[in-house]
This record gives C-alpha cells, structure tokens and sequence, in this order.
C-alpha cells in the first residue's frame, strides 16, 4: 500500500469535485490516475499492433496474363552492391 499525501488544495478540490462528478471513491481515481500518467511515460520498444485473421483479408489479385515470355527479366541485376547501392539512393534522396 502507498499512502499519497496532496499538499496543493486545489488539485485536491478538483480530485474530489470528479470523484463525486463520477460516483467513484477518490482512492480509485487516484489509482486511475497513477496507473494512466506510468503507462504514458513507459518507454516501450515494442510493436503494438492488432493481430488480423488472414483468412479474412485474402483476396486474389486478378491480372490479364499475356503469356509474355519473362525469363530474361531480371531486376535490380545492374547492381553489384546493394549496400553502396542503397547509401547512394539515400544520399540522393537527402538533396
């Protein structure tokens, strides 16, 4: 248990005034409020994302297909060096 002493009147006043406002008892809210300002000051590296089902977004991607012979396409095959290759890319783009 920890016991939080509010020395500014007014932060108490408007502690209670919500707390009546919102029919809670004033520890609740201060436990609300403790648990609010810690989890926006958490420092956190990872991802947050909701998990989507893929079945649900699948579709197909209708294309005509012209039967063109594509054997010989390669891209990207002018290139040797792929980290000089992006460092320039960044460089140029930076202008």
């Amino acid at each position: 248990m920890l016991a939080i002493k509010i020395n500014n009147p007014e932060i108490e006043t408007r502690f209670k005034q919500y707390a009546i406002e919102h029919k809670k008892a004033i520890e609740d809210l201060v436990n609300d409020a403790l648990k609010m300002f810690l989890d926006m000051n958490k420092k956190s590296d990872k991802l947050v994302y909701t998990k989507k089902d893929p079945m649900k977004h699948l579709h197909a991607i209708e294309h005509d297909n012209d039967d063109e012979d594509l054997s010989d396409v390669k891209p990207y095959g002018h290139i040797e060096d792929s980290a000089s290759y992006i460092h320039n890319l960044r460089r140029v783009r930076a202008k």
